[in-house]
């Protein structure tokens, strides 16, 4: 990138509020995909055990390929952060709330352009292959519209697309939680969205367990929302927090460290319970979302407040992507393995398969983000983009 853009960038920062760029939690976002890239390789590859022997010592890396879904959680921690700090912002300086109409106008143009070509080139290959029996109206028609977590045969064309309603619906409910939060105690609030989650879940126990339940309600919904409405709160907090007083130094590494490690236990309990949502296990279907949402919390403020970690440039260039990558990596680890592409079995099958996959995905997840994403931006979140292109220097 020559000077000349570089100072221009420089210059229109001033046009974009400092809290709206924070190079860090771009670089967060750019983690979470690749951590759910490699939790999907790894998947692919056939769940091969990853062990390393140096000497007489064997380093157990599996737990963290295993545990790659955590990435999406992390996204929903950020996303609470990132989009609550205008609200934060306004509460602080007793300004008029951001308008309503322009947020909702600039997530569909944030979320839907991609997600849309997505859609239609999925759904373009499926009908050419003649695999159309997933290709009903309704099926169609709530894709579209983001509801597909309401249809009762949840049958979705791309295998990330079963996150898409939760993010959307978080949109919706943000307003109101800040409404709330600006007129009550951070506290109060907090025990109220721990109360509903809690509730909502045990309800969620009763319809997996209880037959005359779960003809008019779905366990299913123990992984959308309000069940985990917790982990976007907490980032809501950590934004609040941030925009009054960012945390110093030492108290961002305390908070990285705190939240590494609550991330690290439930990794470890990952491993020795397994999936514990499925089938439900107590306590830890009651606490899951809780505690990786108050870890993740802690970890996206501590990395807020550090101008050095997360910031590389490589990173950064993920996180621009991540959004891209995040849709197109799964339909083309499945192209992949339609036309016996990857390896499986051990971890030489993890390593062939990550590097015939990774170029393609990156490439396409870089063209998405550039030739869909980047046109239909406002000039406010181009300005962003632009700043997360720039990076940070190595």
């Amino acid at each position: 990138m020559n000077p000349g853009v570089i100072d221009s960038l420089a210059t229109s920062q001033l046009a974009v509020r400092a809290t709206d760029y924070v190079p860090a939690l771009t670089g967060l976002r750019g983690l979470a995909a690749g951590w759910v890239l490699v939790f999907h390789l790894w998947q692919f590859s056939g769940s091969p055990a990853l062990v390393i022997h140096i000497a007489d010592f064997a380093i157990h890396l599996t737990p963290l390929a295993a545990s790659g879904f955590l990435g999406v959680d992390l996204f929903f921690g950020l996303s609470g952060f990132l989009l609550s700090m205008p609200f934060h912002r306004a509460a602080l300086a007793r300004a008029p709330m951001p308008n309503l109409r322009t947020f909702g106008i600039r997530r569909c143009r944030r979320v839907l352009p991609a997600y849309y070509a997505n859609l239609a080139i999925i759904v373009a290959v499926l009908f050419a292959l003649g695999q159309v029996s997933s290709l009903t109206s309704l099926n169609l028609v709530s894709h579209l519209l983001l509801v597909q977590n309401l249809v009762p045969v949840r049958e979705t064309f791309n295998g990330v697309y079963w996150t898409m309603p939760i993010e959307w619906d978080f949109y919706a409910v943000l307003p109101v939680l800040m409404f709330t939060l600006v007129r009550s105690r951070a506290g109060l609030v907090l025990l109220g969205v721990l109360a509903l989650v809690l509730a909502f879940r045990l309800l969620c126990y009763g319809a997996y367990f209880n037959e005359p339940w779960a003809n008019h309600f779905d366990y299913g919904w123990i992984v959308q929302l309000p069940a985990r409405l917790d982990e976007f709160f907490f980032g809501v907090l950590g934004a609040g927090i941030f925009v009054r007083r960012p945390p110093s130094a030492r108290a961002g590494n305390a908070l990285l460290i705190t939240g590494a490690v609550g991330i690290a236990l439930a990794m470890a309990v990952f491993a020795r319970v397994g999936n514990d949502l499925l089938p439900p296990q107590m306590p830890w279907m009651l606490l899951h979302f809780t505690w990786i949402g108050a870890a993740f919390g802690a970890f996206i403020l501590g990395a807020a407040g550090q101008r050095s970690w997360f910031c590389w440039r490589w990173l950064a260039w993920l996180g621009l992507i991540s959004y891209s990558l995040y849709l197109w990596h799964y339909p083309l680890l499945e192209a992949a393995q339609h036309f016996h592409l990857l390896g499986t079995g051990d971890t030489t099958a993890l390593l062939f398969t990550t590097l015939i996959a990774t170029p393609a995905i990156l490439l396409v997840s870089w063209l998405s983000q550039h030739c869909v994403e980047r046109p239909f931006l406002a000039p406010h979140q181009r300005k962003v983009a632009d700043l997360q292109q720039l990076g940070a220097p190595e």
